[in-house]
């Protein structure tokens, strides 16, 4: 049965340390999650997560080993140091997930409202946790097949290259809606984050990018195709109209995971992180709201994992 367990705080920050991206902040960054959580006890047995109830809180393990089924899989074992319910915890998902303890286990649970009031106040909080949740989604792309799991990318519509005049930005305000992560954005916040991008015209045959690069941009693709090849060389997609390339890996603060190259001519706009940080910054309630979508479009994808391939 699970139990609070008694508190030692010193030892708490050193295993939150220890996990990534968290090991990137500052001492008082760790203190303000690590208040904020329980320490929890479970005997071998003791499900933390039940089946078929959307998730709320994220556990870290410090000592013992839990189980994962995810989708009535056996999905992963956590050991000490290691986060369970994580994504799942954002985006209030998680209901086809399952952990219990193989044995007498005890975590830190910090609940996902917590979580987010902690983001929301400090925003290098914010973009750590984006960081990890970014570098899941990308491990779950790795498992989803030939294709990384991307669709059949459409043919983009044209946009006129030129001054930055109203109509130029009311239209890339809307493309950067498009992207899933920024979707429920305000207006304000996605016309800053694009008069912060250069417009560029990329002809067929350029290397944007290749496997290994920084990730220190970002390129929203207004039309033609990238077509693009995972660095092991399994995996060949294609990004059209609307597609973000690269916003994974910068995000995640990871190097490049794909080579990018033009197959046909390529309209874009190319958005330094920095920059789109800089303007998520400005607006705390946005950069939330960004999170949680961020969080479930990668919950999807790890289901869609579970469903179709290895763990991630």
């Amino acid at each position: 049965m699970a139990t609070e367990a008694g508190a030692m705080p010193i030892e708490h920050l050193l295993a939150l340390k220890s996990v990534p991206p968290f090991s990137a902040l500052p001492p008082d960054d760790l203190a303000l999650l690590v208040e904020r959580a329980q320490p929890r006890t479970f005997d071998a047995g003791d499900v933390l997560v039940a089946d078929g109830v959307p998730i709320t809180s994220i556990h870290l393990v410090i000592a013992g080993r839990l189980e994962e089924e995810r989708a009535g899989r056996c999905w992963a074992d956590r050991e000490p140091y290691e986060l369970v319910g994580g994504v799942d915890a954002l985006a209030h998902t998680g209901e086809h997930l399952v952990a219990r303890a193989t044995e007498r286990t005890q975590t830190l649970e910090l609940d996902r409202n917590d979580l987010l009031e902690v983001c929301q106040d400090r925003f290098s909080v914010l973009a750590t946790v984006a960081a990890g949740v970014a570098a899941m989604a990308i491990a779950a792309r790795r498992r989803l097949g030939p294709t990384a799991g991307f669709g059949v990318a459409p043919a983009g519509v044209p946009m006129a290259v030129g001054s930055r005049e109203r109509k130029g930005l009311a239209e890339t305000v809307a493309r950067l809606r498009a992207i899933a992560p920024l979707e429920a954005t305000p207006i304000h916040t996605l016309a800053h984050a694009a008069e912060a991008g250069e417009l560029v015209v990329l002809e067929a045959g350029r290397k944007l990018w290749r496997a290994g690069d920084p990730s220190d941009h970002l390129v929203l693709v207004l039309s033609g195709m990238l077509q693009c090849t995972a660095d092991d060389g399994r995996q060949r997609f294609a990004l059209a109209a609307d597609e973000a390339a690269g916003v994974l890996d910068a995000l995640a603060l990871a190097p490049r995971w794909y080579d990018a190259t033009v197959a046909s001519r390529v309209t874009a706009i190319r958005i330094e992180t920095a920059a789109l940080m800089d303007v998520l910054e400005d607006d705390p309630d946005t950069a939330v709201s960004a999170l949680i979508r961020l969080a479930c479009v990668t919950a999807e994808l790890v289901d869609r994992a579970a469903h179709e391939a290895t763990p991630v």
